[in-house]
């Protein structure tokens, strides 16, 4: 047998004993391929293919949905006017109700739909998101989003994309690093896919998905991307997607008026995440009763969709009519036809319609429906640009660039509302061709952003996970200490002494053991309090006599209690205020389940950071 003979016959062992620990599953000519190709190329060329792979996979899942929904839509709007008021009444309330029964009945109550959710499974599950969600965000997004339900399809599609990534990388037995860099790039081709923007899908990978992560090896993610918007181009029509081009070019002349800008959407896009988050509470109280839910929310956003029809669906279409100059036919489509077309009526309607977005958008989402915030805040920002440009305009200031105006306002409200400015700026920078508008979509996006940094450092809708330690946040050492696991910072060598135990018996205990504190429990093994050797220093001294006391009495309570509730993030402060190198974790009722130790915590933290940088 020659060289290269061998060399082939060893390469075939390897791969054949790669089939060893999947006995009982069948692999079809692809993954068979697959499993070869990874046996054979170095790490850095497994992972570009298999960003091409993730970002063809993740932008068909994209070009599917907003196909999937523009048709829908477009057999919506081809209805007569007089019949449509019907569908503006009846559809929405129908998609968040079929919703919760797809959601209910088929995917046994799962409403894990958010950004969120992926975050937290980053930092929870070492990237590992649930197999079914590849699917399911594009069956209820659908319904709810096709159905006029007032939220956009980009977050359901980037979360099916970060599913894809995942699972192709737990399919391969990759590691949580490549897991991580396949789960963004499956996100950032889905976005890339939606708006034929590769770059702002590379974008809201960095800022949304890979917040507190550092990684070096980011051309999988380009790749993903690239390959999703080529999908996209390839397969969907240009009507189908977000298209605005910009109409004037940028004067300096006009700063004044992109800065004014940037405050509004500043403070609109606060309005707008307070009132999803009031919306949301409200809601929460039909958690359990989830067709009652979904009834109440459906039935008020069949009203506001009667009243301004702009709040239907996506609403991209409404923004093409400003553009175009048709805010009469906007108008003329609402329960403000029976009156006069004015400037004022016009503003009006606009005040309303934008008012009214983020209730339709938080009803729409807390109520049962899919989605997500996305083209919410771009419909709004466009709305708002619109709104001020125009009341200029009223005011006597002549060459106002209106359409600039609404897209700037789009990246300025979707910064504050996602923090997210790079994502904003490029989004609108890639899909109106508006790359000459880089210096005001820059001011407005970060006015607006740091309008909303100021009343919260984490955007709302992450906040109660980040303060649970769920979700990495820009704090590389808290996103470390969330992987740590409590029960593998116990002590192997906690010593118990029960409280009927005698002093003679508890003194040989401390005489055998290298520990300067023990755990005392009860009969029951619930935790009773503490003893240290400089409380019994006496005793083993023979300076007082072990029949002066027993060892439920001479027993402390500890400074403070760890429970399997609490977060290694919490144990750190409560070690950093007691002063102490080990305190007692506690399950139910109080059972002692072992010594938490500090060193233990600062080893393992020294192992993940030792990860994290290879």
């Amino acid at each position: 047998m020659n060289f290269n003979l061998k060399k082939l016959y060893i390469s075939f062992l390897r791969f054949k004993r790669s089939f060893r620990k999947y006995p009982f599953r069948k692999f079809n000519v692809f993954e068979i391929f697959l499993f070869w190709t990874k046996s054979h190329l170095q790490r850095s060329q497994f992972l570009v293919l298999s960003g091409v792979l993730v970002g063809l996979t993740a932008g068909l899942a994209g070009v599917l949905l907003k196909t999937l929904v523009h048709y829908i839509q477009t057999f919506v709007n081809e209805i007569p006017f007089t019949e449509r008021m019907f569908v503006y009444a009846i559809f929405p309330l129908l998609g968040i109700v079929l919703t919760a029964l797809i959601i209910k009945y088929l995917f046994n109550g799962d409403e894990e739909k958010e950004m969120s959710f992926v975050l937290k499974d980053i930092s929870q599950s070492e990237s590992r998101v649930k197999p079914t969600k590849m699917y399911s965000q594009i069956i209820q997004s659908a319904v709810t989003v096709g159905f006029g339900g007032s939220a956009g399809l980009e977050t359901p599609i980037a979360v099916t994309g970060s599913a894809i990534g995942s699972n192709f990388a737990t399919n391969y037995r990759l590691g949580f690093k490549e897991r991580t860099l396949l789960l963004a790039s499956g996100a950032a081709a889905g976005i890339a896919a939606a708006f034929n923007a590769p770059i702002a899908g590379v974008m809201f990978a960095f800022e949304i998905i890979l917040t507190g992560l550092v990684f070096t090896d980011f051309i999988p993610l380009v790749i993903a991307a690239i390959c999703g918007s080529l999908l996209s181009k390839i397969i969907l029509h240009e009507d189908a997607l977000f298209s605005l081009a910009s109409r004037d070019t940028f004067n300096h002349l006009n700063l004044l008026y992109f800065i004014g800008l940037g405050v509004i959407t500043g403070f609109y896009a606060r309005y707008f995440l307070v009132v999803g988050q009031r919306v949301h509470r409200f809601f929460e109280k039909f958690q359990t009763k989830i067709i009652r839910r979904a009834l109440i929310g459906g039935l008020v956003l069949s009203i506001l969709c009667v009243a301004f029809p702009p709040l239907f669906g996506e609403g991209y279409h409404n923004i093409m009519s400003l553009h175009q100059g048709n805010i009469d036919q906007l108008i003329h489509q609402s329960l403000f036809r029976y009156f006069d077309v004015s400037p004022f009526l016009i503003i009006l309607f606009l005040v309303c319609a934008i008012l009214f977005k983020a209730f339709a958008t938080a009803i729409t989402l807390s109520a049962g429906g899919n989605g997500g915030n996305f083209a919410p805040t771009l419909i709004a920002g466009g709305m708002l640009g619109f709104l001020f440009g125009y009341t200029l305009n009223l005011l006597g200031i002549e060459e106002v660039p209106i359409t600039n105006l609404m897209l700037v306002g789009m990246a300025g409200v979707m910064s504050g509302g996602m923090y997210a400015p790079l994502t904003a700026i490029f989004l609108i920078a890639e899909t109106s061709g508006g790359y000459d508008l880089f210096i005001p979509l820059m001011i407005v996006s970060v006015i607006a952003y740091a309008i909303n940094r100021f009343y919260s450092p984490i955007n709302p809708v992450y906040q109660k996970l980040a303060n649970e330690g769920k979700i990495f946040t820009t704090r590389q050492d808290q996103n470390i200490l969330s992987q740590i696991n409590l029960e593998d910072c116990i002590n192997p060598s906690s010593v118990v002494i029960c409280t009927s135990e005698s002093m003679e018996e508890v003194m040989v205990k401390f005489r055998n053991s290298d520990q300067n504190a023990l755990a005392v429990v009860d009969d029951e093994n619930r935790f009773w309090g503490i003893v240290n050797r400089e409380q019994l220093r006496p005793y083993l001294l023979g300076v007082k006599k072990p029949s002066e006391t027993t060892i439920s009495k001479l027993a402390i309570s500890p400074a403070f209690k760890v429970y399997q509730k609490h977060s290694v993030m919490e144990v750190t402060k409560m070690f950093d205020e007691a002063d102490v190198w080990q305190l007692p974790l506690l399950g139910e009722d109080r059972q002692f389940l072992g010594f938490v130790s500090r060193s233990k915590i600062l080893n393992n933290y020294r192992l993940l950071l030792k990860n994290l940088s290879e």
